[in-house]
């Protein structure tokens, strides 16, 4: 019975709202009376929220939909190739910056464990790197933000600004080709400037739904990034556009497109 309630739970919480009708489509074998039951069960644990004709998660039900852990159920498998290819990129003695965000914590789970300088604002970026006994991993301070598991604030960047990186790998809260990548914060925006003029190369890592996800009054030119590392589903008429202007494109089924 906990199995299945897990099941129900984790399909729950990866789509953040789920009808009764994709419930069943899911588990055909459990009839509507115990789906029910498994339903009551996880709300009266404070698991998940019922509402008419189906469920949400906590995140989405309280408000908090972009938040950390809910991205990082969405495009697991996209954003591991992702983080694979992004770890081909790192040589030893190499200095990086990896920022916070659940592509970046993939990437963070197969860096090689070779003598590397890591600095991150994520939080959980830093605990995985903590596991490498060759990786030096510093992370800045600043004031933390648990719904985005980073640290911020003036602190921060002024820690940042004094150092150098080999590679700065960055996510995106999306890409509009005729605007850039779009930044829905002031830290995030803050973070690609400083990253552009404190890296040798930018890279960001950045899956198929990303791309006209959203627009926001901050956006970074693509032109300023050096490389974009996606999955296998991002559109061929995007990744043209990032190599006119001059970005290098990679994917897993061409390891590399260079616009250089």
């Amino acid at each position: 019975m906990e199995s299945r309630r897990d099941q129900i739970l984790n399909l729950i919480n990866r789509e953040g709202e789920v009808s009764f009708t994709e419930l069943k489509k899911n588990f055909p074998y459990i009839s509507d009376v115990t789906l029910r039951k498994d339903l009551r069960y996880l709300d009266s644990a404070m698991k998940i929220i019922r509402v008419h004709g189906g469920a949400k998660s906590l995140p989405v039900a309280i408000g908090t939909v972009d938040n950390f852990y809910t991205r990082s159920q969405k495009y697991v498998e996209e954003k591991k190739s992702i983080a694979a290819l992004a770890s081909k990129l790192i040589q030893p003695n190499n200095s990086l910056f990896i920022a916070s965000g659940s592509t970046c914590h993939e990437l963070s789970k197969v860096i090689p464990d070779i003598p590397l300088q890591i600095f991150t604002d994520g939080l959980t970026t830093a605990l995985e790197l903590s596991k490498l006994s060759n990786v030096e991993t510093t992370i800045l301070g600043g004031q933390i933000h648990t719904n985005e598991n980073r640290s911020s604030g003036p602190a921060f960047f002024a820690e940042l600004s004094r150092l150098q990186f080999d590679f700065a790998f960055l996510g995106t809260d999306g890409y509009q080709p005729n605007f850039g990548f779009v930044c829905c914060s002031t830290h995030s925006a803050a973070l690609f400037q400083t990253l552009i003029s404190h890296s040798d190369k930018v890279v960001v890592l950045m899956d198929h739904s990303k791309v006209s996800a959203r627009r926001a009054a901050r956006n970074i030119p693509a032109n300023q990034i050096d490389i974009v590392i996606s999955d296998s589903l991002l559109d061929s008429n995007i990744k043209k556009k990032l190599i006119q202007v001059g970005v290098n494109v990679i994917q897993p089924d061409a390891n590399a497109s260079s616009g250089e």
